[in-house]
């Protein structure tokens, strides 16, 4: 799959990233999808917006001040209407026990930094559509 074959208009992606040039990257890679783009600079944050928010997709960084990405997710997969959400990690962590921490904590995908355009494309077209909810009968 290219990235310029990726659509996802209609679809609300929340970044969480504390570093700002990451963040706005991120965000630009993933609005040029057609995304609708949220950000949010920590876990505390993060967890403030995905009430009001409600996105099909999160990107999240693993290592942040106050409440880290490991934290977010443990506190996402509580909310009963938000515990299905996919998340994607988004480190610079990128070793092998790195990655099996992610999923076993509940990430839904891991990408590790520097990461380039077709790359993120991959993972989210992987992780999200593996994830998208059952359309309502």
């Amino acid at each position: 799959m290219r990235a310029a074959d990726l659509d996802l208009r209609d679809v609300t992606v929340l970044i969480i990233e504390d570093h700002a040039d990451s963040r706005e990257m991120l965000g630009q890679i993933v609005a040029s999808f057609g995304a609708n783009v949220v950000v949010a600079e920590d876990g505390r944050e993060a967890l403030r917006t995905v009430g009001w928010v409600k996105p099909s997709l999160i990107l999240c960084d693993l290592r942040m001040p106050g409440l880290d990405g490991f934290a977010f997710v443990e506190a996402l997969r509580h909310h009963p209407a938000l515990r299905r959400t996919p998340v994607i990690a988004v480190t610079a962590l990128g070793s092998n026990a790195d990655v099996m921490r992610t999923f076993e904590a509940g990430f839904n995908g891991h990408l590790t930094k520097p990461i380039d355009f077709d790359t993120i494309a991959l993972a989210l077209e992987r992780v999200f559509w593996a994830h998208r909810p059952e359309p309502a009968r």
